[in-house]
């Protein structure tokens, strides 16, 4: 079976974040990948996990951590009822709220480069935090109370920062995360340029001298630190942009292309269905016919 790419119903939204219920004797999940994070919960049962080449069987208790981009599904074993709880959610989610520099550049490389990480298990170092935290969220998801989108992301926090720690202690004898971390400290000022000044025309020399690099060094420095060319890079942010408009905005998509840095709308049309694989007229209908 194919794996497809998932469009998850968050996409686009102030929120997102996603959290299910699953109960199957057979396919808790079947083959998919998407963009976004994921904890997985095993409640009951035991379950054969596939992540893209790597297999692993768990028995509940269990967490999982599925990184971006990675073919993943879960299936019951010996035709028992397995139960299953997920979280899934944007990385925007978290990485907007690392004021510190560090911490997002190692949240980023973190999401770049993390392996395939087995089960957590309840003797694993990390499991109290993780499962405890996992429970909250879960119980203020299901209850929808005031204030639960703090407490979720409060429970986010106390998820994703452990794991980044652990991961950076693992990194910590390696001269490539100090070397990553100097390089984008450098090219900083210019990712911070583009977040501010995306709805304007972008230049390369402009972020060249703003870190005192020519056009052709600086693309080639920023696409060895980001892996996107700037242009690349710059689309991508006006992308995401656009997607909060089309949602949250009644504008037309021409007022959109133009508010987000787009010279033309059908450029616009084409760069949004190239990273999305829809065009924001259906992305704009699957919220507003939902």
């Amino acid at each position: 079976m194919d794996a497809l790419k998932k469009i998850e119903p968050f996409e686009g939204r102030r929120f997102p974040l996603r959290m299910t219920e699953v109960i199957s004797c057979f396919h808790l999940v079947r083959p998919h990948w998407h963009e976004h994070l994921e904890f997985i919960q095993i409640i009951e049962g035991e379950v054969q996990i596939h992540i893209d080449n790597r297999t692993f069987v768990a028995s509940a208790p269990a967490i999982l951590f599925i990184n971006s981009c990675k073919i993943h599904s879960m299936q019951s074993l010996n035709g028992k009822s397995s139960t299953i709880h997920g979280m899934i959610f944007d990385m925007s989610l978290l990485s907007g709220s690392f004021e510190q520099s560090e911490l997002q550049h190692l949240y980023a490389r973190f999401i770049q480069t993390a392996p395939i990480l087995e089960p957590i298990l309840p003797s694993h170092p990390l499991w109290n935090e993780l499962n405890t935290h996992f429970e909250i969220a879960y119980k203020e998801y299901v209850t929808q109370d005031i204030g639960c989108e703090l407490i979720i992301k409060s429970s986010l926090y106390r998820m994703m920062i452990p794991m980044l720690r652990s991961y950076q202690q693992e990194q910590t004898l390696s001269k490539d995360l100090n070397k990553s971390f100097d390089h984008y400290k450098r090219i900083k000022p210019a990712i911070d340029f583009i977040e501010s000044c995306y709805a304007q025309k972008i230049y390369t020399n402009t972020l060249g001298e703003l870190v005192n690099l020519s056009p052709f060094h600086f693309t080639r420095f920023f696409k060895k630190v980001t892996g996107l060319t700037p242009i690349n890079y710059i689309n991508r942010y006006r992308v995401e942009m656009a997607k909060r408009l089309l949602i949250e905005q009644d504008l037309t998509i021409t007022q959109i292309a133009e508010r987000t840095g787009f010279c033309n709308v059908n450029y616009f049309d084409k760069v949004f269905k190239d990273m999305n694989g829809f065009t924001p007229l259906e992305l704009r209908k699957q919220f507003t016919e939902g």
